[in-house]
């Protein structure tokens, strides 16, 4: 089906938006240990762009939300407002999606899991080229990386368990890559099996050691008592 001129025109203006740093786009996904991923998306433009070309910059948002594959897949996502640093747009969260929804391919990064570890992926710039459609309408993708500097491309990937390798910057459990100004591939490689964060087990021990020296004054001062 032949696209109609008012999409064509909101197509043809994607790729000067990211040309210009108008766009800003995150992934912020988590992984679970039963194959599920749960997270949200960022899709916004900086405020008022949309005036230029007749809507609103959430309508401009939703566009260029609707061109990216995991839009299709995730039926079940709940979109709201967006509105940050100056951009406006829209935030897409969703839970407990089948990992195969973010299945690599050979032209999109994606996550996929080898035997114990989730294993991250594919091209790094599968989302730039995605929100950067060919206007012609054919079906072409561009994703000039050097030419999209100015723009924000970011994708977050925390995994169950401890991350054994990434090309990425890794914090804690967390890996996040730059698109714009990152490697050519995605990469990383992080276990499955969920361990317990550290602080976490740190506020364990401390509780348990309050409550004890808690027990033991009490105890003390009864023992204390009956001997007077």
């Amino acid at each position: 089906m032949r696209m109609t001129r008012w999409r064509l025109a909101v197509l043809a203006t994607l790729a000067t938006l990211a040309l210009t740093g108008c766009l800003r786009f995150s992934a912020d996904l988590t992984l679970s240990h039963d194959d599920t991923v749960s997270g949200r998306f960022v899709v916004a433009v900086k405020k008022g762009t949309g005036d230029h070309y007749g809507m609103t910059d959430r309508a401009m948002s939703e566009e260029i939300w609707s061109d990216y594959p995991a839009a299709k897949a995730l039926s079940d996502a709940k979109i709201g407002n967006y509105s940050g640093d100056g951009y406006q747009g829209i935030v897409v969260r969703f839970s407990d999606a089948p990992l195969a929804t973010f299945a690599p391919t050979v032209d999109a990064w994606g996550i996929q899991r080898v035997g114990d570890d989730f294993v991250v992926s594919g091209p790094s710039n599968a989302t730039t080229a995605a929100v950067s459609a060919d206007p012609t309408g054919d079906g072409g993708l561009s994703g000039d990386m050097g030419q999209l500097d100015d723009s924000e491309f970011t994708v977050a990937v925390t995994f169950p368990g401890a991350v054994a390798s990434t090309n990425g910057t890794l914090k804690g459990k967390t890996v996040t890559w730059n698109l714009s100004d990152g490697p050519t591939t995605l990469d990383a490689r992080g276990s499955a099996i969920p361990t317990r964060d550290s602080s976490i087990t740190m506020a364990y021990v401390m509780f348990a050691v309050i409550a004890l020296g808690a027990a033991a004054y009490a105890l003390a001062g009864r023992v204390t008592r009956r001997l007077r």
